[in-house]
């Protein structure tokens, strides 16, 4: 008997305010009780006042803004069971210069760090300079069940990434992600620790060093 084959689910992208709204919303669903989530949010807000979804929600959204206007494409798959951000090469975000991150730390010292140490972390692995796709934001709606929305976004820009011979970059914030992002072959080369709690990120690639 054959075996059925299960259709692939639809890939779309846009830019446009619905997605980015989209994306932000089901991203702050999705990772609401992450440590790193709410370790930002307390050195943005204080540790006094209570993250909400909200918080999270408006920070995302920021970010998604910012990449957006840098080049980045906004990807779902199966009418939004699975959303990310795919930032092409050249499209990637300068690393901060000094008085950036010094402006940075006296407003978000915990943050500050963190970007610090996750740009050390890309330079030191992918070199000064060296163009890689990032992908960013990866979200899987947690009411909805899609077999097959991941590794829709996910293989779609691997098998590009391998094409254009250039690496990809990300960093997990979890553990879940982490392990999504190494089956389809990602590597850890770098663990960061952020704050007095030591919350653990993972920054990974692919592709890399180029087959």
């Amino acid at each position: 008997m054959e075996p059925i084959l299960q259709p692939k689910p639809q890939i779309t992208s846009s830019n446009s305010p619905e997605y980015r709204h989209r994306l932000a919303e089901i991203s702050s669903r999705a990772c609401f009780s992450d440590p790193l989530n709410m370790l930002f949010q307390r050195d943005k807000i204080g540790s006094s006042t209570q993250v909400t979804l909200e918080n999270i929600y408006k920070s995302t959204l920021l970010r998604i803004e910012t990449k957006v206007r840098l080049g980045s494409s906004i990807v779902e798959a199966d009418k939004f069971a699975a959303i990310a951000c795919w930032e092409p090469p050249g499209a990637t975000c300068r690393s901060h210069n000094i008085e950036e991150l010094k402006e940075l730390v006296k407003e978000r010292p915990i943050y500050a760090a963190f970007i610090q140490d996750i740009e050390a972390a890309k330079n030191k692995y992918l070199g000064e300079g060296q163009k890689c796709w990032q992908l960013s934001l990866m979200a899987r709606d947690p009411l909805r069940t899609s077999k097959g929305a991941v590794r829709a976004i996910i293989e779609l820009f691997v098998e590009r990434s391998k094409e254009e011979r250039v690496p990809i970059w990300c960093v997990a914030g979890n553990e879940r992600a982490r392990d999504v992002y190494a089956y389809f072959g990602f590597k850890v080369v770098k663990v960061i620790y952020s704050g007095e709690e030591k919350v653990r990120t993972w920054c990974m690639v692919c592709n890399w060093p180029i087959e």
